[in-house]
């Protein structure tokens, strides 16, 4: 009978382990994962200890005992922050190599083997000074380090590794950019991922082009699009009455001496590009000098049955409405909560990357249509997401991404030909 409850203490802590990090998964993102992880350290720690306790039966000892249980809590935060100091630095990224949505899984998993040899070569002092003075103290230390690691490794990971710390890549399918059917050309703005240049190309990657070369001081986040008429032209104004017949000027935001500002790149470079709207109104000259952006995507104000929203910047969030209830735009917004009224959600699903080694960001999103959601996942994956058949694919390397209608004199004309037999094809 002691025999059970003492498996039952040993087992208490090490399986809500797991558990406290599912519960706090969301919020300690914000807090980064160094606070998270050194939070269980204590509870690992006490969880390895009751397992060495049992093993060697040092519960009638009390000074083996609490020397055990304080050499267990000193092993777990010192490969608590060693570990944190390795992740972030580049020895670790000179192991998983580029990482994007198209390798992360297995990226993954070489860092969870690697943490764990460098966890048990950190800890291992640790257990040989909890078993000191016992006959073949190496071989024991070397046989209780693989076996607690062992039982406390795959208990944490259990968590880690679930769908929902990778739910972008292993709830979505990872597919390639080509097999996305575009219902309308687009172009894309981007800023290169060492931010020297303002890049341009279609929805695919290809075509791609210089516009641009930064030559600012200061450091460029994102690329934002403005309709040309004034802010007192669209203050309360519909936006279809307005934005539209308009055109658009692209502006980049940079950080200058930890001050944001906003300059001009080019004048009249999309006749429409997409917008930040509540209520059918254009808000997004609110957000043209801040970094941070609306948590629902810029949309061009077709109907949409899909909502696109990253209200917590690490997970993105998609909604569907029930049929007879979209376009959302055309419903009212509950102040403060970003929620629309009147609308029956069909579905919903969150998508994020949030595991102890890899956190990427969900920004500067935009709806197109055919319901497609174009983001910045991360530092500089531009990706495409359709919910409908819940696929992502990558565009391009970059960040900040803006998308917008070809220019007017771009956009290819149809022949003749072309326009008689749509016509023809159109007559029931």
């Amino acid at each position: 009978m002691k025999c059970f409850q003492t498996s039952l203490l040993i087992m208490v802590p090490v399986i809500l382990s797991p558990a406290i990090a599912c519960a706090n998964g969301g919020p300690t993102i914000f807090l980064q994962f160094g606070f998270h992880l050194v939070f269980l350290t204590w509870i690992i720690g006490l969880g390895e200890g009751l397992l060495l306790c049992t093993f060697f039966r040092a519960w009638k000892a009390p000074y083996r005992r609490n020397r055990i249980f304080i050499s267990m809590i000193a092993a777990n935060v010192a490969s608590a922050w060693l570990g944190m100091l390795f992740v972030k630095s580049q020895y670790a990224a000179q192991i998983t190599g580029d990482v994007t949505i198209e390798n992360l899984i297995p990226a993954f998993w070489i860092m969870v083997y690697v943490t764990f040899l460098l966890t048990m070569i950190i800890e291992f002092p640790f257990f040989l000074v909890a078993l000191y003075g016992r006959k073949w103290l190496v071989p024991k230390a070397v046989t209780a380090t693989l076996i607690v690691h062992c039982i406390s490794y795959s208990l944490l990971f259990f968590f880690y590794s679930g769908e929902e710390s990778m739910s972008m890549v292993t709830k979505l399918e990872v597919v390639s950019v080509s097999t996305f059917e575009m219902e309308e050309d687009y172009d894309l703005y981007y800023i290169s991922p060492d931010g020297r240049h303002v890049l341009r190309s279609d929805l695919r990657g290809n075509e791609k082009e210089i516009i641009t070369t930064l030559d600012m001081n200061g450091i460029p986040l994102r690329l934002t699009a403005c309709p040309r008429k004034s802010k007192e032209e669209m203050l309360g104004r519909k936006v279809q009455r307005v934005c539209w017949d308009s055109g658009f000027d692209l502006f980049i935001l940079m950080n200058i001496d930890g001050m944001y500002k906003t300059t001009l790149l080019m004048e009249n470079f999309s006749p429409r590009s997409a917008v930040y709207l509540l209520n059918d109104e254009y808000i997004g000259q609110i957000y043209l000098d801040t970094a941070i952006e609306p948590i629902h995507f810029r949309i061009f104000g077709d109907d949409e049955r899909w909502e696109f929203r990253s209200q917590d910047l690490f997970e993105l969030t998609v909604v569907k409405a029930k049929q007879g209830y979209y376009p959302y735009t055309e419903y009212e917004y509950e102040i403060g909560t970003g929620i629309a009224k009147n609308i029956e959600i069909d579905s919903f699903q969150d998508y994020s990357v949030a595991t102890p080694f890899t956190r990427w960001l969900v920004q500067n999103g935009t709806h197109i249509a055919g319901d497609y959601g174009v983001f910045l996942l991360g530092k500089d994956q531009i990706c495409i997401l359709d919910p409908e058949k819940k696929r992502i694919a990558l565009i391009a390397r970059g960040f900040g991404p803006v998308v917008a209608k070809p220019p007017l004199e771009e956009i290819p004309e149809k022949t003749p030909e072309e326009t008689n037999e749509q016509t023809v094809n159109e007559v029931p």
